[in-house]
């Protein structure tokens, strides 16, 4: 037993170094990893999401205007423009 506990101990000390190392590596892995996901969420929404909503909500008040055009005699005098916009399908009645 004596010549082998020295054995051992080096193992057992290889062991837990070579541990501390792997987990040390996958820490490193895993906070490259979310710091690359946090800047390609960013990346996303400053450079894709941002300007589509703002086209997005330029394109609907556009919308809203034309509509907001069209005189109210004109729409209570056509019953089908009147169906569809109480029914609130308003693309069906611009077309």
């Amino acid at each position: 037993m004596d010549a082998i506990s020295p054995v051992i101990e080096t193992l057992e000390r290889t062991l837990m170094t070579c541990f501390d190392d792997y987990l040390d590596y996958i820490d490193t892995v895993s906070k490259v990893k979310f710091s690359i996901f946090i800047v390609a969420i960013f990346f996303i929404f400053f450079v894709i999401w941002s300007p589509y909503l703002r086209r997005l909500k330029e394109k609907i008040f556009r919308t809203k205007g034309m509509l907001n055009m069209i005189p109210m005699n004109i729409i209570t005098k056509n019953e089908n423009l009147k169906n569809v916009f109480i029914q609130g399908n308003i693309l069906q009645a611009v077309k």
